[in-house]
């Protein structure tokens, strides 16, 4: 199907595994996607002081921990001492943060493709090199991994140094609410442009699609919503429900089918009143 065309089919990205029902970015909340029909499951990732990259979406362990303190202030191994799961509920005591290469290799093992994005690449110089030397090191496929960010230049850098990676850049709601992204400049460096889906119109997505751009929105968590940016022909959702839409999107093709299958029905008893 072309980029202009209504999609039947929406890619299903899962952001921060299931928030809603297990704690976010851990393994256990990890699993339980892999199970699901998703296309992609969405990861936020930061450096160590020890240089290793861990899973987790905020700058500090404060709000998703039982400790306190910046992610580029602890060795991995301090922070795996602190439980990642207990703020949401006793029955997560002692999940540890995760490692970048502990949810590859889960994602690899299911043949789940990942959205990697980069948080505050200003913080940890480098990290677009330290990244895809990672990558290259467990010589994950082309196909396998997308990579985005908020930071434009961070994804022209990822670009410079030669990513055979698709990349992809996020807006903010902040920055682009009275002002459209430069889809020509987006599109030189990446393959896809994820907007906040309050900022989606029909002209957006046009816009984008006519650079060769993929739209996938963020953070889509309710059913009518999700209809509403569809019917503006946006290729994905990124979703803190993907169970939601999963059971939608099947509703769907099998109402479609059932309509395909009646029409077929009825054409063959006009063939049949016409012999």
């Amino acid at each position: 199907m072309t980029l202009n065309k209504l999609k039947d089919e929406l890619q299903i990205v899962s952001h921060r595994g299931l928030p809603s029902d297990f704690p976010e970015n851990t393994m256990v909340g990890y699993r339980e996607v892999m199970g699901l029909n998703v296309a992609m499951l969405e990861i936020d990732v930061h450096l160590t002081k020890d240089q290793h990259f861990v899973v987790i979406h905020d700058e500090t362990i404060d709000r998703t921990s039982d400790g306190k303190g910046r992610i580029a202030d602890y060795t991995l191994s301090q922070l795996k001492s602190f439980d990642f799961g207990i703020y949401k509920d006793v029955a997560f005591k002692g999940e540890r943060i995760p490692t970048l290469d502990e949810v590859l290799s889960l994602c690899l093992k299911f043949d789940k493709k990942l959205l990697i994005e980069l948080k505050s690449p200003n913080l940890y110089p480098g990290i677009e090199c330290k990244l895809l030397a990672f990558l290259e090191e467990k010589k994950v496929d082309a196909t396998q991994v997308v990579i985005q960010s908020f930071d434009i230049e961070c994804i022209e850098k990822l670009n410079t140094l030669g990513s055979i990676y698709e990349l992809g850049v996020l807006c903010s709601k902040r920055k682009y609410w009275y002002k459209k992204p430069n889809f020509s400049r987006i599109a030189q460096i990446a393959s896809y442009v994820n907007p906040n889906y309050a900022l989606v119109t029909r002209k957006f997505v046009d816009e984008a699609h006519h650079h060769q751009l993929q739209v996938m929105p963020y953070t889509v968590n309710k059913l009518k919503t999700g209809e509403k940016l569809r019917q503006m022909g946006v290729d994905g959702l990124i979703t803190d429900n993907p169970k939601l839409f999963i059971k939608w999107d099947d509703e769907r093709l099998f109402d479609r089918g059932m309509r395909i299958r009646i029409s077929q029905l009825i054409i063959l008893k006009s063939n049949d009143e016409i012999l």
